[in-house]
């Protein structure tokens, strides 16, 4: 398995403290998580940073492909690990966040034509009510 420092230094960036540490806490924690709770987690491992760098290091870690943000609509956003291209299921309900594989595996997923464009990301969101939450009535 690479180790970030490998990754980072692949997509070009610098490796430093800061984007180890966001990162290491994102994939640590799992599932898809806000720049408050890594900034909670990050102190609490006795590493604290601002959340200003949690912030700006989320932002470039996800300009390069190592983070991806999920849109859940209003409200925080929130980030995970990524580990591969997929899309993203939200419940209406409960908020819920979870993984929807993508078809082809790779940006930007689905065909489309727009005339003089050359499209390099399409980001499907499903919306409505999860299992948990449709069990519960």
């Amino acid at each position: 398995m690479t180790s970030i420092d490998e990754r980072i230094r692949d997509t070009g960036l610098r490796v430093t403290r800061q984007r180890v540490l966001v990162y290491d806490a994102l994939a640590a924690l799992g599932g898809h998580r806000t720049a408050d709770e890594l900034v909670s987690a990050l102190d609490a491992a006795g590493t604290a940073l601002p959340r200003a760098t949690v912030y700006n290091v989320l932002d470039d870690l996800s300009t390069v492909g190592l983070v991806m943000q999920a849109d859940r609509g209003p409200g925080a956003a929130v980030y995970e690990a990524a580990n591969g291209w997929h899309h993203h299921f939200v419940c209406r309900v409960c908020g819920a966040v979870e993984d929807v594989p993508c078809v082809i595996g790779s940006k930007p997923c689905i065909d489309t034509d727009v005339p003089g464009a050359a499209i390099d990301e399409a980001q499907i969101i499903f919306r409505g009510v999860c299992a948990s939450c449709r069990a519960a009535g």
